[in-house]
């Protein structure tokens, strides 16, 4: 017998996420990541269903709360989201994952970018001097943000390689303190002032990145409750 036929409040049936799908997923411990195995069991238009993780031939059932991301393959394409646990079916054999409101495929992009508008407590370029390293501040608004990266818009000048410092609050999530590569710099267009000063994050702990994570989930599911998305 194969796989039951999917509801139709499943959004994403031309994405794959189907009943049958094999799912790996990671979950970040004190020890560092650890990766899962598993199975969608049914999916509609508020949560996913799966298998509870196994690893080692063991079920590892996951707390109420835990950030996981996804991983499947459809149409052989790797496809990707980030959810978190929301549930137990009462026998515990299934999880109930919130269904997520964006699926990536990773041929298109490294990760999602959310345009956003948060003024950073701090932004400062470091200047090393010899053996000494200088902070100097300047202004700016992230105005587009991923686990692996943002975009400033400041008046301020910036090149290609320079090392960034940046502190910021993500509203109903947490703070961050970052540390980031200028990779590229786009002058303002005619009438404007502000300069795009597109980074990647550096070294982050993964904290830091599940806390932006569980930040942008959080904003798209607002986002597609008001039709925004």
């Amino acid at each position: 017998m194969g796989a039951p036929a999917p509801r139709p409040n499943n959004p994403f049936m031309a994405q794959g996420l189907l009943p049958g799908t094999a799912l790996r997923i990671e979950v970040s411990t004190r020890e560092g990541t650890e990766s899962y195995a598993t199975r969608i069991e049914d999916v509609d238009a508020e949560r996913v269903a799966i298998l509870v993780p196994m690893r080692g031939l063991k079920p590892r059932p996951l707390a109420a709360g835990t950030l996981v991301r996804s991983v499947y393959i459809y149409r052989q394409k790797r496809w990707r989201f980030v959810t978190e646990v929301i549930g137990h079916s009462p026998d515990g054999a299934i999880e109930y994952l919130r269904l997520p409101p964006f699926i990536d495929c990773h041929e298109r992009r490294r990760n999602y970018r959310l345009q956003v508008a948060i003024k950073p407590s701090r932004i400062y370029r470091l200047v090393v001097d010899g053996e000494e390293t200088a902070e100097q501040e300047f202004e700016g608004t992230i105005v587009d943000l991923s686990e692996s990266g943002c975009c400033i818009a400041s008046k301020a000048f910036a090149l290609p390689g320079e090392r960034l410092g940046l502190e910021a609050t993500l509203p109903e999530a947490g703070d961050i303190a970052v540390r980031a590569r200028v990779v590229s710099v786009r002058e303002p267009e005619a009438g404007y002032r502000m300069r795009r000063i597109h980074c990647e994050f550096l070294e982050m702990p993964r904290a830091q990145r599940d806390l932006i994570a569980r930040y942008l989930m959080r904003r798209q599911i607002e986002m597609r409750r008001r039709g925004q998305l």
